[in-house]
């Protein structure tokens, strides 16, 4: 829980340091990239081999 906050805290500090490290930054590309990045790990779980029970 408490790492899950560290990434989210981390997360909106780059979003805010973003506009001073990166000139000619596109918004929109910005966050259709985050959002993307976000979304793989669903589909990683969908393609994730099913678990077999241990023996």
């Amino acid at each position: 829980m408490a790492w899950e906050m560290v990434k989210i805290i981390v997360s909106i500090a780059l979003l805010a340091m973003a506009p001073k490290w990166v000139s000619a930054l596109s918004w929109p590309a910005l966050l259709i990239g985050l959002v993307l990045t976000m979304k793989v790990y669903w589909v990683a779980l969908a393609f994730k081999p099913a678990s077999r029970p241990k023996v």
